[in-house]
């Protein structure tokens, strides 16, 4: 091998035939350019990766959503109070707060695609349990409290994942 055809000489940038004897301008700045270009691209690239999943075009609670609404107030069809909760794959229920008067209410729970399968259960009341609810199989349950107070929810396969329901 001659000293220009060395195992070397292949990386070395060819001229561009539209400019004999000239590199390209990146080439001619020198590396420590090339290599700041190369991590500002890099460093803006992660840092809009990592910030696209903090918009979202469905409401809090909504299947799918990756954070837990803090709490909610129910709607009310036909005297009773109905809750729409979900249970996320941080587990976590979305909303963890319920607000509600005393009367009939009813809760349903869907599961975010992504999570195991969950339930609800207010052990202090027994007609407040769901069967086991997964993705493709929502639960719900109807019940009834007349008395003001603080309820603790939890889902028993996740004892971690709990919540609260305020009767006021």
């Amino acid at each position: 091998m001659s000293a220009t055809t060395g195992p070397r000489s292949s990386q070395r940038p060819q001229p561009r035939p539209d400019r004999p004897g000239r590199r390209p301008a990146c080439i001619r700045t020198g590396t420590s350019v090339g290599r700041a270009a190369i991590s500002i691209v890099l460093a803006t690239l992660l840092l809009s990766l990592s910030l696209s999943g903090c918009g979202s075009d469905q409401p809090a609670g909504s299947a799918g959503s990756a954070t837990a609404a803090a709490s909610a107030t129910p709607k009310i069809e036909n005297g009773v109070q109905i809750f729409d909760i979900v249970g996320t794959a941080s587990l976590e229920f979305s909303p963890s707060t319920l607000i509600a008067k005393p009367g009939k209410i009813t809760v349903n729970l869907t599961v975010e695609r992504g999570s195991p399968p969950h339930n609800f259960v207010i052990p202090t009341i027994p007609a407040a349990r769901t069967n086991y609810a997964s993705t493709d199989t929502p639960r719900s349950v109807t019940f009834t409290i007349d008395q003001p107070g603080q309820y603790p929810f939890v889902c028993t396969i996740h004892p971690s994942m709990r919540g609260t329901l305020t009767i006021s």
